[in-house]
């Protein structure tokens, strides 16, 4: 490590010149980021439903729709004439293809075009009263509420979110927006913010738990620059590269900052260690990496391996989140290497704290449960798991993403109250022949009712019921035969832009219902689908839910696999770096029984496992066996050195305990900062990290030093 040393002071001025042109090249990629905010990112990279609703847009076009909704007390005709601007408003936005809402330009009524100038409120209400689910004004509850369904081109953005936001907003009543793509633009909003905010907090958290720890700002800074410097530059590789940064990815820049400060903060304690025996800068610094190069390069790539892991799921969100931390873990490793010793080797003077405050040292009370205690503890973790594992449940769905406080779960919740749903399904029938006759309207209509008749349905919108709805106008009864069927559908479909061709093909011979779940569970979808499969002919079911639920009911499995790829490799590395499998073996143990505390914790707590809480156990993997690296490196250190098992582990306790306890807590509480956000699924990995840093600082601290004295006593 002198060798090392003597490089960093002999190139200092062309290093710190690299480094400085490394943060600039940094900086402007950043500046080239975009963001992903399509859910389909939740979904495996292949799967039947999506090749399923890739089908149906080719009959169809864009399924996406958003709808509006607008609360009033009265339908006057200044109502009207407030509704028709709203509506004229939405019509002229750039990427709207049509608007059908309950103020167009003009109505078709006894076969005659009325503009909208020419009607009262009341014939307005009358001519909508025998519209049924098709309806665009309701009253409920002596409430009014007018819906308009606003079809969207592909190039509809979050700008023209916001444009809808503002006509809403200029207007005097209460409105309320959703739908699938709103929903996903929604999220854009979050995601910038949770950009801007998140970070800066999660890190001067840091900073205040290692200033208690070190009692100097100096020391505080130098331990978590290399992360932060690590966060920046990986940032500027995803926008170099032209990735795109999704509600998943955007927490990566907090993980690096949480976990690759553990680099620095051990690399300025043990700093700190060596400048108490009155050693100058240059020799501490060297033998800072004497003690800690190893296990420091070696926490960087178990860190790196937790998350690698995670490339087994089949799904690219989670593979984008896994690569890019891992990258980010890396440089978090490098840039301490680098830009520490390169800072440390100078003249600066550094305050150490020559008396610690044992009033407040959490290592004083673990090291009492050294023992028996520790082995108790051990086994009730164990079985309350086993007892608590079966009922963790793989719920998630795009509005589990979102806290019950934002706008999008309240406009999703009055939406669905008023209209029976906000997030429709497709179910999509392929016809022998064509649909414009008495037998395929039959059969539709025999597929919605026993649709209707599932608890899982709140509503059905079938095309035939709107143009049953054309013939009850004009005659009573039920519609005759096909000839009157047809002309019906040739009538409404004279407006380029009605609702009719979007539900009904005739080319294709195809028709699409849509269909609004109760809710979103995953029982719910799979009834719905299980009662489609039971119909013949070419019938099936499709949406951006079910794409979510396509890799919920599979995340365990795919879990399994992610564990066991970490944790093999965890120990490979493990047993290389030690020259020891038994010590690798003793190592590792604390890291499962957190895995294990981990699920027992889901099934107690009843935070489901899903695509974003199985992220914590590849990072409870990947920085929880840091601890136990660092700890069992240490020890063996001390062994070789001359000492006694027991005066090995004693200085091994003394010289990590503080450090990793810091650690821990710096972690737990950086993330602590995902509790803010707007999204439940950040607050539930935050949840989760105090968990396993809780329970594997414990674990690691309480049951090593057990094994490694049951070691010395069988060599006694």
């Amino acid at each position: 490590m002198k060798k090392y040393t003597d490089f960093i002071i002999k190139q200092k001025k062309i290093l710190i010149a690299l480094f400085l042109l490394l943060n600039l090249v940094a900086i402007i990629g950043i500046t080239r980021i975009e963001l992903n905010t399509d859910f389909s990112i939740f979904s495996p990279d292949e799967s039947i439903y999506e090749d399923r609703m890739n089908e149906v847009e080719e009959v169809f076009g864009e399924l996406s729709q958003i709808i509006v909704l607008v609360e009033h007390n009265d339908f006057t005709d200044d109502d009207v004439t407030e509704l028709r601007s709203i509506q004229e408003a939405l019509e002229v936005m750039e990427n709207v293809t049509y608007v059908q809402g309950v103020a167009p330009a003009t109505f078709q009524m006894n076969g005659m075009t009325v503009p909208i100038e020419g009607l009262s409120a009341a014939q307005i209400e009358m001519f909508y009263s025998n519209f049924g689910e098709f309806a665009p004004l309701k009253l409920q509850d002596d409430v009014y509420y007018s819906t308009f369904t606003v079809f969207i081109s592909e190039d509809f953005n979050q700008d023209n979110i916001a444009t809808i936001e503002g006509i809403l907003d200029d207007a005097t009543y209460a409105s309320y927006i959703s739908g699938d793509i709103y929903n996903q633009l929604k999220v854009g909003d979050y995601i910038v913010d949770i950009l801007r905010l998140l970070p800066p907090l999660s890190l001067l958290v840091i900073l205040l738990v290692f200033f208690l720890q070190m009692g100097s700002i100096k020391p505080t800074l130098l331990s978590v620059l290399p992360a932060g410097v690590a966060s920046l530059w990986t940032f500027g590789i995803i926008g170099w590269i032209g990735n795109e940064v999704s509600i998943l990815t955007a927490i990566v820049p907090i993980f690096i900052i949480v976990i690759g400060s553990a680099y620095g903060l051990h690399f300025v304690s043990h700093f700190l260690d060596n400048k108490k025996e009155d050693k100058n800068n240059i020799d501490s610094v060297s033998g800072t990496l004497k003690l800690v190069g190893v296990p420091m390069t070696v926490t960087t790539l178990t860190s790196m391996v937790g998350f690698l892991s995670l490339l087994s799921m089949n799904t690219s969100s989670i593979n984008d989140l896994a690569i890019f931390s891992a990258v980010g873990i890396l440089l978090a490793g490098v840039a301490t290497w680098y830009v520490l010793p390169l800072v440390m080797v100078g003249k600066g003077k550094y305050k150490v704290k020559t008396k610690e405050n044992s009033k407040f040292d959490i290592s004083i009370y673990l090291r009492k449960l050294w023992g028996i205690p520790s082995a108790v503890l051990v086994l009730v973790i164990i079985v309350v798991s086993l007892f608590t594992f079966g009922k963790i449940n793989n719920e998630f769905n795009m509005l589990m993403i979102y806290k019950d406080s934002t706008i999008v779960t309240k406009n999703a919740e009055k939406i669905n109250e008023v209209n029976g749903g906000a997030i429709p399904i497709f179910v999509t029938v392929e016809l022998d022949g064509s649909p414009l006759t008495i037998d395929a309207m039959n059969d539709i209509n025999e597929y919605t009712a026993n649709l209707m008749e599932l608890d899982e349905v709140n509503k059905v919108v079938n095309p035939y019921a709107l143009l049953n709805i054309a013939y009850q106008a004009m005659g009573t009864g039920a519609i005759p035969n096909d000839p009157t069927l047809g002309m019906l559908y040739t009538n409404i479909a004279q407006d380029e832009n009605s609702v009719i061709h979007s539900l009904i093909s005739v080319t294709d011979t195809t028709v699409r219902l849509l269909v609004f779940p109760k809710d979103l569970d995953n029982d719910t979808l799979i009834a719905i689908e299980d009662d489609v499969d039971t119909y013949s002919g070419s019938v099936s079911v499709t949406g951006v839910q079910y794409l979510m639920k396509d890799l919920n009911v599979n995340i365990s499995d795919q879990q399994v696999i992610s564990i066991a790829i970490a944790l093999s490799a965890v120990f490979l590395m493990l047993v290389v770096t030690l020259k020891s499998i038994k010590i690798a073996f003793y190592s590792i143990l604390p890291i499962v029984i957190t895995v294990i505390a981990l699920y027992g914790f889901l099934g107690i707590s009843g935070i489901p496992l899903n695509i974003t809480t199985l992220i914590i156990f590849s990072i409870t993997i990947g920085v929880g066996i840091d601890y136990a690296v660092h700890f069992s490196s240490i020890y063996k250190h001390y062994l070789k050195e001359g000492l006694t098992n027991k005066e090995a582990i004693d200085h091994a306790y003394k010289y990590t305990s503080r450090p990793i306890i810091t650690n821990a807590l710096g972690i737990s509480l950086g993330l602590s900062i995902l509790m803010i956000s707007p999204l439940t699924i950040h607050f539930n990995i935050s949840v989760l990290m105090w968990v396993s840093m809780t329970v594997s600082v414990i674990i690691t601290l309480t049951l090593l030093p057990l094994l490694f004295s049951i070691k010395l006593k069988k060599k006694n």
